[in-house]
């Protein structure tokens, strides 16, 4: 019997432990359902995955066949568990696989707006099977075929941690308690496995006790210490659950902009014909709470008629949107709309002069008519007006904890101005002469960020509109952040097909007996309906090409117009507006969103998670256990394993050294290894200056081992030696780094 193989007994029970740890993973999904009948399910995976796993093992197949006899185990024992009826002669049947498909669709749907807790059905329970296989096959493979010790909690854990982004705080605590206790015992058991393997079998049995009261005292004080944390009750980063919204809730277009911004797509969202090009403006957002500009919850007026009555020094912009990939419940257009038609749930947000539908999101090929009219201005007569009667007393509020620097800043800026035009344009002309636009920033525009801004010189769109609206308010001038599009790209004839790359934000300042206007702090953009006062002529971002364009739209630009007026920003993850109450009728039931974005983002995370953690062990095992290389491949790579582990504990190597020298060096600075780094030494020596090489180093001993095997042994020990010596930064390097 080969002497490093673990006896049956320290198999089992190291199977035991992590088949343990993946079960208290599983009890974490308590978080998410309203009830325990998930339990015995996820029993059925775990015993299933770790069980066909041990059994592999000690029928010696080889990790080629045993990993994926291993993942087919676990997927019929999924398929098994939630659609036996499908089954037929015991195997899935295209039955099978249609009801999986239209279950997950279910999920996907529900995703970003499902609220734990959620049914332990319909789907959820199919997805939470998945997942726990996926970390029950990685903490098998982790653990028994890559030699791991606290690796293997790694794929449970980041599982734990997902299902508890999502869950509620039902047993928040405990489960947490659990996952630590066991992962702890997991973890010794295992490092005793390993190390014991092949000398006295009978040894993990022997620390079983000691790991026990180790892994107890960890949860015990992880159970205690955890909840009295600083900030262990403050609301959550990033809040996860029920992204879309309640029924009065509206979240910010500006919430999570940065996400967005790098994707630059080409989609087209919709196509509007319009007399005259316009930024086409979705919303206006005038509450600003330090960290977000919102909207404060407002009735919905129903569009039967003229939404507000145009006076003689208004001109009128008719425009016709066809919506494309636009989606959601808001409709852009040029400020400011005031007939709309083309569907019969309109409805308009008088303080924000906001279009809405209430009965569904836009859909592909919807057409609403909309007329918007826009002042004819003098600069004379907006130097004489003032600003002194805002429409709502938020369109001044400020935190209170906003830094100083920001209304320095503007009394610097504006000193010598009078009046609220003077200020709005000296703040613009300083925006746009001394900063940089630029993605490659850090996101947001709340207090600290502002403040970032303001040293550094150089954001994107969100941070001009925000912070120029934040400054002109610190010197009593009323502002809000509007977000919607610029004129995206010119078709011809008064037609522009705008795409997800042209959303954009900026500010609006307030001027009494005018309205809202818009100002462009942003560098390299500029509105031509705004030109007559801003001085600024139209502008967007040029830098996508005419193919872009063209497979964008489907068409080529218009000739006489620039060929690629693109925008940078962001494809705004614009606010939901189903559910407000109406003035005239009850909220309608929100429908599930059909946006797999949420659920999509997080399956590419896990995806490159798991990726990313796997690669580095599974490049190790595949180079460790191939069968077909020479003795010489095999003790260079043993010899490189060993050196560069001794490497990586701070022993000096030269390329002039020789194995011996090594060797004795390492003795003085880490004789930790003495003994095998010696021995190792010695047979690269040999193999290298005898006559016959490394003839017969395969060859099997009476005990079952060769001198080839014996190398590749004490480079694991020494590898191992070095890696546990690391703290816990250098290892996680080295594991990421050095995959031999």
């Amino acid at each position: 019997m080969n002497p490093s193989r673990p006896g049956l007994g320290s198999d089992l029970l190291a199977t035991l432990l992590v088949a343990a740890f993946s079960m208290a993973v599983a009890v974490g999904y308590a978080r998410v359902f309203s009830g325990w009948p998930f339990v015995a399910d996820m029993a059925v995976i775990v015993v299933a995955g770790h069980g066909v796993g041990l059994l592999l093992r000690r029928l010696q197949l080889t990790a080629w066949l045993a990993v994926p006899a291993t993942a087919l185990t676990l997927a019929w024992a999924v398929l098994a568990v939630y659609f036996p009826d499908t089954f037929s002669w015991g195997l899935p049947t295209s039955e099978t696989w249609t009801i999986l498909g239209d279950q997950l669709a279910l999920v996907r749907e529900e995703f970003r707006t499902a609220v734990a807790p959620v049914e332990y059905a319909g789907g959820w329970d199919v997805l939470t099977a998945i997942g726990l296989a996926m970390a029950v096959l990685l903490a098998d493979v982790f653990a028994f075929r890559a030699d791991a010790r606290a690796e293997t909690l790694v794929p449970g854990g980041v599982l734990f941690v997902f299902v508890g982004a999502l869950g509620d705080e039902r047993l928040r605590v405990a489960t947490a308690v659990v996952v630590v206790g066991v992962g702890a015992i997991t973890t010794a058991t295992l490092r005793g496995y390993h190390a014991e393997a092949g000398r006295d079998r009978s040894a993990t049995w022997r620390r079983s006790p000691t790991a026990i009261a180790f892994g107890v005292i960890v949860a015990l004080v992880a159970g205690f210490v955890g909840p009295r944390l600083p900030g262990a009750d403050a609301a959550p980063l990033y809040e996860t659950s029920g992204g879309g919204g309640g029924v009065t809730e509206v979240l910010s277009p500006l919430v999570d902009i940065r996400s967005r911004l790098t994707n630059r797509t080409t989609t087209e969202l919709y196509r509007v014909r319009a007399d005259a090009e316009s930024y086409w403006r979705s919303s206006a957002l005038p509450a600003f709470d330090g960290t977000t500009w919102g909207l404060p919850e407002r009735e919905l007026q129903p569009v039967d008629g003229p939404l507000t009555a145009p006076v003689d020094s208004l001109v009128e912009n008719r425009q016709r949107i066809t919506i494309g990939a636009l989606g959601g419940t808001l409709v852009p257009a040029a400020p400011d709309p005031f007939e709309a038609s083309g569907r019969d749930d309109l409805r308009f947000v008088a303080e924000t002069s906001t279009l809405v539908t209430i009965d569904g999101s836009l859909q592909t090929g919807d057409t609403i008519e909309i007329v918007s009219a826009a002042p004819v201005l003098s600069n004379a007569q907006l130097a004489d007006a003032t600003s002194a009667a805002p429409p709502d007393p938020i369109h001044l509020s400020l935190p209170d904890d906003l830094p100083d620097v920001v209304r320095e800043t503007t009394l610097e800026v504006t000193a010598g101005t009078t009046g609220t035009f003077e200020a709005a344009i000296a703040l613009q002309t300083w925006f746009r002469d001394e900063f940089e636009y630029s993605l490659e920033v850090q996101p947001g525009h709340d207090n600290s960020a502002i403040e970032n801004f303001l040293e550094e010189r150089v954001g994107y769109c969100e941070q001009f509109a925000g912070t120029y609206a934040a400054m002109l308010r610190t010197v009593g001038i009323p502002t809000r952040v509007a977000v919607g599009f610029t004129k995206g790209v010119p078709l011809g004839d008064g037609e522009y097909s705008v795409l997800g790359r042209n959303a954009h934000a900026w500010p609006e300042v307030w001027f009494d007996d005018i309205g809202w206007l818009k100002f462009e702090p942003t560098p390299g953009r500029g509105d031509a309906s705004a030109e007559s006062y801003t001085g600024l002529p139209p502008q967007q971002d040029t830098s996508a090409r005419a193919e872009d364009i063209e497979a964008a739209t489907g068409e080529a630009p218009s000739p006489s117009l620039p060929t690629d007026p693109f925008d940078r920003s962001p494809e705004l993850n614009l606010p939901d507006f189903e559910g407000i109450p109406s003035a005239e009728s009850p909220a309608p039931t929100p429908e599930p969103s059909t946006d797999d974005g949420a659920s999509s983002l997080w399956l590419v995370v896990i995806g490159l998670l798991g990726a990313a953690l796997v690669a580095p062990n599974a490049v190790r095992l595949v180079r460790r256990r191939r069968r077909t290389r020479s003795v010489e491949a095999q003790l260079a790579d043993a010899w490189h394993r060993a050196t560069s582990a001794v490497a990586a504990v701070g022993v000096p190597l030269r390329p002039s050294d020789t194995p011996s020298e090594v060797a004795a060096r390492t003795a003085r600075l880490f004789p930790l290894v003495t003994r095998p780094m010696t021995s190792l030494a010695n047979a690269v020596t040999e193999a290298t200056y005898r006559a016959e090489g490394s003839a017969g180093f395969d060859r099997v001993g009476a005990y079952g081992a060769s001198t080839v095997g014996d190398c590749r042994n004490w480079a694991k020990q020494i590898d191992r030696a070095a890696s546990e010596s690391l703290d816990w930064p250098s290892r996680v390097r080295r594991q990421f780094t050095e995959w031999r």
